[in-house]
């Protein structure tokens, strides 16, 4: 596990922009996975500037989404889906080669989950997974207690999740579960970026990354991992310090 530490959220995105823009670079035709969310949204710009100044190139890149709320879909806003569409597939001039967002509405959830497994293993494993972590340590949807060989799931949403969720709905939605890549396939990626600021984190980051591996902290799952960068501007670093 490397740790990169910088000393704000924009320096910070713009590490772990470089770091996987280099990774497309030597694996153009990976699967690559983003988070939605707050965490990303600077990472999602430098992205989606980097390709629309041709310093990299995903035209064989393809990309799969991370997860969603279920009950949302991408025309929903606070979902994954509009985001990963009003953030970054909306505004590429040049398309990845193929896009896999998952459709948190579908009147078959079970078979939305099983056509995200269906699609990961037919184009994965995962190259690139970006993540970011939640105040429970959760990754994704995967919370607290999921098996760490899990495919995709469609798990109901801890109180902690489900406390966080109003700053992307207000009143609007109270989703009480989401779909979600399960660990399994997230710890099959050939690198894995992971990102958090804000004081706030910094707690999260000490258990995931300075305690033990334990269900209880689903990102702990992470330092097994051979390659696994995680990335923090000052203030979520103060976890890391002793």
């Amino acid at each position: 596990m490397d740790i990169f530490i910088e000393d704000d959220y924009s320096g910070m995105s713009r590490k772990a922009c470089k770091l996987v823009a280099d990774y497309i670079g030597k694996n153009p035709r990976a699967l690559v996975s983003f988070p939605g969310g707050t965490t990303p949204e600077g990472f999602v710009n430098e992205f989606v500037t980097m390709v629309n100044n041709d310093a990299v190139d995903i035209s064989q890149t393809r990309y799969v989404s991370l997860d969603e709320w279920v009950g949302l879909s991408a025309v929903d806003e606070g979902s994954c889906g509009h985001f990963n569409m009003t953030n970054l597939i909306n505004r590429l001039k040049k398309p990845f080669a193929e896009v896999h967002l998952i459709d948190g509405a579908a009147k078959d959830i079970q078979e939305e989950r099983r056509s995200l497994d269906r699609y990961i293993a037919g184009r994965g494993p995962l190259g690139v997974s970006v993540l970011g972590i939640g105040l429970n340590g959760h990754l994704g949807f995967n919370e607290e207690g999921v098996p760490p060989d899990s495919d995709a799931l469609v798990l109901p949403l801890s109180a902690t999740t489900k406390k966080v969720m109003g700053k992307y709905f207000g009143n609007k939605f109270s989703p009480d579960f989401g779909i979600t890549q399960g660990l399994g396939q997230i710890m099959q990626a050939g690198m894995i970026v992971l990102l958090a600021n804000g004081s706030h984190k910094a707690g999260i980051l000490r258990r995931a990354f300075k305690g033990p591996v334990t269900p209880d902290v689903p990102a702990s799952i992470l330092q097994t991992h051979p390659k696994v960068m995680v990335g923090a501007d000052r203030d979520a670093a103060a976890g890391f310090r002793d």
